[in-house]
């Protein structure tokens, strides 16, 4: 949290988190390198200046891996059913029949995860003790944002391959807003403004229109929006190596700068006039 909460903006990064456990990697017939090419590594430290900028900061600290808070709980296989609460039906979702629900079997590139699948013990305690409590805080954070000024604006960060499955480059940025659901059209396009005044060429909502997390909490006319920033990873890091690449410090530095002017025109206009 911010020593000084500056505006209605809260920041999120459920994909960045890269401490596994040993008995997953003792189950997985993955490398902890190749697990780790599943998570959008390194967001966390792109954005963390919003913090001394006056806004909050949540990061997943468990990997997607264990499992995916941008996806519905009830996107569950059907033998999971048992473990949703108030009865609810699992997800017949294409990512859940595919293994890529929130608790994952597979990984993205349809590499399966385990030599032996989780029990339902071990699901059900992964949605009590990682999922529910991070919606949990992410919920209150959203909420607290509004009554404090008004109205509240969630910045879910991720990253993305470099290039497409066919070997096109993406966009350096995608913007996700549900195709205009989950935020004001005037959002978007300052969003849109800030990234290409930086030099970024910046695409919206294909392939990435924002997951779970976007359309759940993005309900701009009750005061609380959302919007999905996808970050081009050749922009910044090698999908071989994981290593930083040059980029890194220039990237960081413009990420500083568009998101201290998201923070102020998101302050309260008597606060924005100081």
């Amino acid at each position: 949290m911010p020593t000084i909460w500056a505006a209605g903006v809260v920041f999120a990064s459920p994909h960045s988190g890269s401490l596994y456990p040993p008995d997953l990697l003792k189950r997985s017939k993955l490398s902890a390198h190749q697990l780790r090419r599943n998570e959008d590594i390194y967001i966390e430290r792109l954005f963390e200046s919003v913090v001394e900028q006056g806004a909050p900061l949540l990061q997943a600290l468990f990997p997607r891996a264990i499992v995916d808070v941008n996806r519905a709980e009830t996107e569950l296989p059907e033998h999971w059913s048992d473990l949703l609460q108030n009865g609810e039906n699992p997800s017949s979702t294409p990512r859940a029949a595919a293994g890529l629900g929130v608790v994952p079997t597979y990984l993205s590139e349809n590499l399966p995860i385990y030599t032996r699948l989780p029990s339902e013990n071990d699901v059900e305690q992964r949605l009590s003790q990682l999922y529910r409590p991070y919606h949990s805080a992410l919920g209150t954070l959203l909420e607290d944002a509004k009554k404090r000024f008004g109205r509240a604006l969630l910045v879910d960060c991720h990253s993305m391959p470099g290039f497409a499955p066919m070997g096109s480059r993406r966009p350096d940025i995608i913007l996700g807003d549900r195709f205009g659901t989950s935020c004001h059209a005037d959002t978007l396009a300052q969003f849109k403004h800030l990234f290409s005044q930086a030099g970024y060429s910046v695409g919206a909502n294909y392939p990435y229109a924002g997951g779970y997390t976007t359309g759940h909490y993005g309900k701009p006319m009750d005061g609380i929006e959302a919007i999905q920033i996808e970050i081009n990873r050749d922009l910044y890091v090698n999908p071989v190596t994981l290593m930083q690449k040059p980029g890194f410090a220039p990237l960081k530095e413009n990420l500083r700068k568009i998101t201290q002017e998201i923070i102020r025109y998101a302050q309260p206009q008597d606060l924005a006039a100081q």
